[in-house]
């Protein structure tokens, strides 16, 4: 799904550039970054197999510095998903 330019997973927008994807939205606390580390070629497509990601605040804030978390994982899927729950639980709860 797609609004204005950019794209939405989950209700959080996506922008990518060359190898690294920005998830949510830089008008709240915090955002995350994944990184396409390595990737292998599956049927003339690269598939991501290592993935880092890293929920990073939108201020430099002490409080919100000590939250920053960072995971690596094994597919595109999984570091979606995961920076879904991060952020869904920094924002909602």
């Amino acid at each position: 799904m797609a609004e204005g330019n950019f794209f939405y997973y989950r209700g959080f927008p996506m922008v990518r550039s060359g190898n690294e994807i920005y998830y949510g939205s830089m008008g709240d606390k915090f955002v995350t970054k994944l990184t396409i580390r390595e990737s292998e070629t599956f049927k003339d497509s690269e598939m991501p197999t290592k993935v880092m990601v890293q929920m990073v605040p939108t201020k430099m804030e002490p409080d919100l510095l000590a939250k920053a978390k960072k995971g690596e994982m094994s597919s595109l899927y999984e570091a979606l998903d995961t920076a879904y729950v991060w952020l869904s639980k920094e924002l909602f709860d």
